[in-house]
């Protein structure tokens, strides 16, 4: 019953949009003093465990090496290189836009980061070839749910953490349903494409295509140094975050020569206050980890799903739609802190792998940002564009069909995330 006024009064104060971390304190602080527990856990529960894990390192660094990959006109090679290669196929600059956010989400990681970065870019190039807004809209915020999928990705690394995973395969697991992701896209584009006869590029010319690559392929080179290092035991995730930001660095500075010494300084300070939001939570979330242990909430939650006598691929369906609704009203990383030391008893008795599910889990919660009420890419198009936040929403709601049912073909095919890690697990 504690528990249940502990979650009473979380869920109100979430409905209420308080700040997550506050949330999470306030409805913990009754259950302390209702059951005599020293206040003092508070603080030495924030400041132990998860919160000093020299994983979650590579965090920050990862983030900031998106950011500076998003400067110096590499977004603007990469949406360049893909108009070349992709243009041609029916849906044109749909299939580009796709293309561009698979790539540059091998940069960045996250999807807010796709749709600030490229965004812009790929709505005006749609538009003014004769896609309308709507579509143009639609297209470029359902391609950036692919960001924090594709390695490396921030919401991977922390669910890592929470998890105890390895986040080197979490990585690879990534690749196969995030590719999976773009291409039930483009299929999607192609219809839209053939019904409402949009424009298509004209076929490239080897100069052309050689010119265009040779652009963007120092850039691409980090998602090598990133794979490549963590794959074969070259760098740890925190290393090749480390080397990732050196990398993007020297291409800013002294390749592009388009970063500024002011540039660099104000991208940390902004990685520094972004991550600093995401480690209060996780300090904060851990108060509220300590209730659940304490009221064994996972073993209660294991004994309910066994005496059901459901398999685990039912139960991964009923957590799938948990974490569609939740992810309605509060972010994926919010949604791994909040729910995760709840469910993963459970994954663990029925002998799912927590590789896998990670992956299902960020696919999943990760669409969130296209769904009302609080759908921070809704909002950001809304911005963008200048379109009504009810026409945003009605115009990506189509797309989120083939992102759901490549997020039901992982569910029932597992070997689509875990092929790729067992393959480098043998060498």
């Amino acid at each position: 019953m504690n528990f249940t006024m502990v979650l009473i009064i979380l869920l109100i104060l979430l409905a209420l949009r308080v700040p997550i971390w506050v949330a999470l304190l306030a409805s913990s602080l009754p259950y302390f003093i209702i059951n005599q527990v020293p206040l003092s856990v508070i603080p030495l529960t924030m400041s132990a465990g998860t919160i000093t894990s020299f994983i979650l390192l590579g965090f920050p660094l990862f983030s900031l090496a998106g950011k500076l990959m998003n400067n110096g006109g590499i977004t603007e090679r990469i949406f360049d290189w893909a108009n070349v290669h992709f243009g041609w196929i029916r849906g044109g600059l749909g299939h580009v836009n796709i293309v561009a956010s698979v790539i540059f989400a091998g940069m960045s990681g996250s999807a807010i980061a796709d749709i600030g970065g490229l965004g812009s870019i790929e709505i005006d190039g749609m538009t003014k070839r004769g896609f309308d807004l709507e579509f143009s809209t639609a297209i470029t915020l359902a391609s950036s749910t692919i960001g924090p999928i594709i390695p490396p990705s921030t919401p991977l690394i922390i669910y890592a953490v929470i998890a105890n995973q390895s986040v080197a395969a979490l990585f690879l697991g990534g690749i196969i349903p995030g590719l999976l992701m773009g291409i039930s896209l483009m299929i999607m584009v192609y219809f839209y494409a053939l019904k409402r006869k949009y424009p298509v590029e004209p076929f490239p010319k080897f100069k052309q295509s050689m010119m265009s690559t040779l652009r963007v392929i120092l850039p691409t080179f980090n998602i090598i140094i990133i794979l490549g290092g963590m794959a074969f035991g070259i760098f740890t995730p925190t290393e090749a975050a480390a080397v990732s930001v050196a990398y993007s660095i020297f291409l800013g500075m002294a390749v592009y020569k388009e970063l500024t010494w002011k540039r660099l300084w104000s991208e940390i300070v902004s990685t520094a206050k972004f991550c600093a939001s995401v480690y209060v939570i996780i300090g904060a979330s851990m108060v509220f980890t300590f209730i659940i242990t304490r009221e064994q909430i996972g073993n209660q939650l294991v004994a309910i799903v066994e005496s059901t006598g459901l398999g685990a691929t039912p139960v991964l369906f009923l957590f799938t739609v948990l974490v569609l609704i939740l992810g309605c009203l509060i972010d994926v990383t919010a949604l791994i802190i909040l729910i995760l030391p709840v469910i993963v008893p459970v994954l663990i008795a029925l002998d799912v792998n927590l590789v896998h599910y990670g992956v299902m889990f960020i696919m999943t919660g990760v669409l969130g940002i296209l769904t009302p009420p609080f759908g921070l890419g809704l909002y950001a198009a809304c911005g963008m564009t200048g379109l009504p936040f009810i026409k945003v929403v009605r115009s990506v709601s189509p797309f989120l069909i083939p992102l759901i049912v490549t997020i039901i073909l992982v569910i029932l095919i597992p070997d689509l995330v875990l092929f790729i890690p067992n393959l480098f697990s043998r060498f």
